[in-house]
């Protein structure tokens, strides 16, 4: 490789890094601001839902578009495309005059987001001919985004006492910087590809509603006109997705991928997981600083601990999944997250401090074991034919299981008498769910096929 065009690659990987970065920050970089936010714009816990599920639904429901996007136009094109609607976004939510205001620019947010992660793989990729070093490049993309959940909030709780807009206001250097590394990066190959609007089109107004109406239900009531519309439309839209899934000829998730072993607990685990994780860092931002009355920065702190423990999880997993295969990875994984969420849901009233920042480290070590063996899984499950569409519909299933998770824990909190009882209801929920999880891969596991292929993922 020459020293030109190992100079573009070392650029590529940077600004796919900071990007990757920038779209995990922002889940949670906002959810320690969000009481200085209510304070001074106002809104109850259904709008302060909509600041944070605003980025993560459209983030979750476009992926695929935008993988397909980056295709189409070149990935560098819509990297540049994201990056600048990125910087743009975050400087309307920083001058937001109203909640919803804010909750529109989370949403052009989230928008950025889809289009940025997809096409800063893609990037990567391209910039990488050599094996080894894509390796290099794919990890440091990856620590890109497990900092973030160390790094957002920390900064939230450093910024948001200075003013809340500064959560936001933070990442226009870091669109900046993408910006001005965006001319050395090599262009992109265009490809011919085939997409499934329809199914995008139902995808998007059934998730959107359906989480428009489970989050109605906390502040109107399930028996509300406007909840029951707004569920009946998510539920009719999503199954009229489904429908049309086995009816096109590209569908944007192949129905036949549900039928294999591997994708149903890999997708499974990864809903659920970071349905309990975004529910609960949303409800546990509330109870520090709503009931414990901790300032932003001290609530901020709580979260670290947990995100160094993930990252140094993250470097473990993917031994123990070299050393004993993704069986043993995964259920060792899940077993530690349910023991985390006990051990919280079983500490004294009020939850110490010290408690939550054990839990959610034990949680978030547990986490990282599991996440890279059950990707693993997705691969070694399907053709490579179909690993680009079965690692995609894995990330939307992530990402949609956050937003769902926010909703419903929401509507939780919104029904208890205290943030206490609201966040021992999440940890025991997420235990419950996890248990269910496990018991159901255990079972998925006696299949001699399937099992074969998870060992040796």
């Amino acid at each position: 490789m020459s020293s030109v065009s190992k100079l573009s690659s070392n650029l590529t990987t940077a600004a796919a890094a900071v990007a990757s970065f920038l779209a995990g920050m922002d889940v949670l970089i906002v959810n320690v601001a969000l009481p200085s936010i209510a304070k001074e714009l106002g809104g109850d816990m259904a709008v302060q839902q909509w600041v944070v599920d605003g980025y993560t639904l459209l983030f979750a429901a476009l992926l695929l578009l935008a993988g397909s996007l980056a295709d189409q136009f070149g990935a560098k094109r819509i990297f540049i495309i994201g990056a600048a609607l990125f910087g743009a976004a975050s400087l309307f939510c920083t001058f937001a005059w109203s909640m919803m205001a804010l909750v529109a620019g989370r949403c052009i947010l989230g928008i950025a987001s889809a289009l940025l992660l997809p096409a800063s793989m893609s990037l990567i990729n391209e910039a990488s001919p050599n094996p080894r070093y894509r390796a290099w490049a794919l990890a440091l993309w990856g620590a890109g985004g497990a900092s973030a959940s160390a790094v957002g909030p920390l900064l939230g709780g450093l910024l948001t006492p200075v003013h809340w807009s500064l959560v936001f206001a933070i990442n226009v250097p870091f669109c900046l910087m993408i910006l001005a590394v965006v001319p050395r990066i090599a262009p992109s190959p265009k490809r011919e590809t085939k997409f499934d609007w329809i199914g995008q089109v139902l995808a998007l107004i059934g998730l959107s509603t359906l989480v428009a109406g489970i989050i109605q239900v906390g502040s109107a009531g399930i028996a509300a006109p406007a909840t029951l519309v707004l569920l009946i439309i998510g539920v009719v839209a999503l199954m009229a997705f489904g429908y049309s899934q086995a009816k096109v000829a590209y569908p944007m998730m192949p129905l036949g991928l549900f039928r294999v072993r591997g994708m149903q607990v890999a997708l499974q685990i990864g809903f659920i997981m970071i349905f309990n994780w975004y529910g609960m860092v949303f409800i546990c931002t509330m109870f520090l600083q709503n009931e414990l009355h901790m300032n932003p920065f001290a609530a901020g702190l709580v979260f670290v601990p947990s995100a160094f423990v993930t990252i140094f999880g993250n470097l473990m997993g993917g031994r123990i999944v070299t050393a004993r295969g993704s069986k043993f990875s995964i259920t060792l994984g899940l077993s530690i997250m349910i023991a985390g969420f006990l051990f919280e849901f079983l500490s004294p009233q009020p939850i110490p401090v010290w408690v939550i920042a054990t839990g959610l480290s034990v949680v978030g070590f547990g986490a990282a074991i599991t996440t890279p063996a059950a990707a693993g899984v997705v691969l070694k499950s399907v053709d490579a034919s179909q690993a680009g569409i079965a690692s995609a519909m894995f990330n939307t299933f992530r990402q949609v299981g956050g937003a769902i998770g926010v909703a419903v824990f929401g509507v939780v909190a919104t029904f208890l008498p205290s943030l206490d009882l609201a966040l021992r209801a999440v940890f025991l929920a997420s235990a419950l769910l996890l248990a269910y999880v496990l018991v159901f891969e255990l079972l998925r596991w006696k299949d001699s096929a399937f099992a074969a292929a998870a060992v040796n993922a």
